[in-house]
Parts: structure tokens; C-alpha cells; sequence
């Protein structure tokens, strides 16, 4: 399998807006654009133990990446919202893992968006 299917779907993206290429990219490059995840601040709000944000910034990751076939990213997030907004410390590990996830996918989005 490889790591667009993983991470990040193309054909699952576009059956989203049925086929129509010339929408799905404008859809890839609004979560480029306006999907601001930043992992150093993600991490700095879960050490101030400020989860409300923190669940806030990961919430809006998870949907805009559900909507672009990146299932993997929107399943990662929906753990991590589950977690912050119970009031528990993500484990540090999962945390990393879904901030280079992201970073992953980021790419691939990129990649994909030149490929439309």
C-alpha cells in the first residue's frame, strides 16, 4: 500500500465532489491555505494544559481533512479531540504522531494539487 493511500486518498477526495478535478483542487489548496494546524503551537497549548484550544485547532484539522479523502489524518484527530476534551493529557507519542502525519500529508496534498 502506499502512502497516498494511507495517508491521504485521492480517489476517496474526489469521489467527494464527484469527480469534478478543477473543484477538488480548489478544495486542496483552501486546506492548504486555510487549515493553519501549527504542531509547535498544538503542543505548547497541551502543556499549558489549555485543552479547550488545543481541541479547537484539532477539530477543525479533523473535518477539513475528512473532506479532502485524508481519513487517516481525520481519525487521528477525532482520538486526539475525544482525549483533550475529557480533560486528559494526550500521550506524547500520539500527539507527535499526528503532528507528522499532518506535516505527511501537507506534502501530499501538494503533490496531488500539482498533479490535478
Amino acid at each position: 500500500m502506499s502512502f497516498m493511500e494511507t495517508i491521504f486518498n485521492v480517489q476517496e477526495g474526489l469521489s467527494f465532489v464527484d469527480g469534478d478535478k478543477d473543484l477538488y483542487k480548489i478544495l486542496l489548496d483552501t486546506y492548504v491555505e486555510e487549515n493553519k494546524f501549527d504542531p509547535d503551537t498544538f503542543k505548547a497549548l497541551i502543556q499549558k494544559k489549555d485543552f479547550e484550544a488545543a481541541a479547537k485547532a484539532v477539530h477543525k484539522t479533523k473535518g477539513a481533512s475528512y473532506q479532502i479523502g485524508a481519513k487517516t489524518i481525520g481519525d487521528a484527530a477525532q482520538k486526539l479531540e475525544d482525549l483533550l476534551r475529557s480533560k486528559a493529557t494526550p500521550d506524547e507519542n500520539l500527539v507527535q504522531d499526528f503532528c507528522d502525519s499532518y506535516q505527511k500529508c501537507l506534502e501530499e496534498v501538494a503533490a496531488a494539487t500539482a498533479n490535478l
